[in-house]
């Protein structure tokens, strides 16, 4: 073995053989909580997508190492608890799934990448779209249209391109300016980060990021309410028939040529009452 290629680590050995899959999920985890949790959605993946190779980040190489689950383990060094914004642009794949260490796959999710056929970057909307409270102190984050939702960052497929190395090496250099302002958030450097970015950017549908519970509960706590502002999250177009006497899986009256709502407050009243909640 020459000397160069001595001092590579294994995970360097292996990109130069090409012996790394092209597509494969990551996982960047620490600390022994994280890890085990990060081990749990692994093994959540290998059972509903059983072919999709999986790398993890970790300070827990101990811990990992003897984990079924896990086939590319890579080390860290962590010194904040974001750390995934330092290492997310280092994956080893040319097409990755990251998941946060908090998820559990139940279904396959191998079609994700085929997205990837069309955009840079996919992700899924975030309950926060343009929060009161970072609007006030970054001008940056304020500037930009309350209609370009925050991303949730717990879930991404990329493909690794100039254009998402880029757009990560941004997201990276945001976090880090804001970190005072954000407590060394994310959510807010990766709003701006994305609007700045040339990345094309798919939004993949709820179902592949569904939320617990009392994430979505608390948005209507009153000082969280405050934070993200009194109109955040409150419907702009209500879309549906008005009609009276419309009955569920019925053909709609206005398609029979009739339309039986007579005033504008009707109309109105109609549409308020009977949107879904989201």
């Amino acid at each position: 073995m020459d000397k160069d290629n001595k001092n590579k680590t294994s995970q360097e050995r292996l990109l130069q053989k090409r012996m790394v899959p092209k597509r494969g999920i990551l996982y960047i985890a620490f600390g022994e909580a994280f890890t085990k949790e990060a081990l749990y959605s692994a093994e959540s993946v290998k059972k509903n997508s059983p072919n999709i190779p999986i790398c993890m980040m970790t300070d827990m190489r101990d811990l990992v190492s003897i984990s079924p689950y896990v086939d590319i383990i890579v080390d860290i060094k962590v010194n904040h608890v974001r750390v995934k914004v330092d290492y997310i642009s280092h994956s080893p794949f040319e097409e990755t799934i990251y998941l946060d260490s908090d998820t559990c796959i139940v279904e396959d999710i191998s079609d994700m990448f085929d997205m990837l056929q069309k955009y840079d970057i996919c992700a899924i909307y975030d309950f926060a779209r343009k929060r009161k409270k970072y609007s006030d102190i970054i001008p940056e984050y304020s500037d930009i249209p309350y209609g370009f939702s925050e991303v949730n960052g717990g879930v991404f497929v990329y493909k690794d391109n100039k254009k998402t190395k880029e757009f990560f090496n941004h997201w990276r250099e945001k976090f880090y300016q804001y970190y005072d302002l954000t407590s060394g958030w994310d959510q807010i450097s990766l709003r701006i980060a994305l609007w700045q970015s040339n990345v094309s950017l798919g939004i993949l549908p709820i179902e592949y990021n569904v939320r617990g519970k009392d994430n979505r509960a608390k948005i209507d706590l009153p000082h969280v309410k405050a934070d993200l502002g009194e109109k955040h999250m409150a419907p702009r177009i209500l879309h549906m028939h008005a009609a009276k006497d419309d009955k569920p899986g019925k053909v709609k009256a206005i398609h029979k040529g009739k339309y039986d709502i007579e005033s504008y407050e009707e109309f109105y009243n109609f549409c308020k009452e009977n949107h879904y909640e989201f």
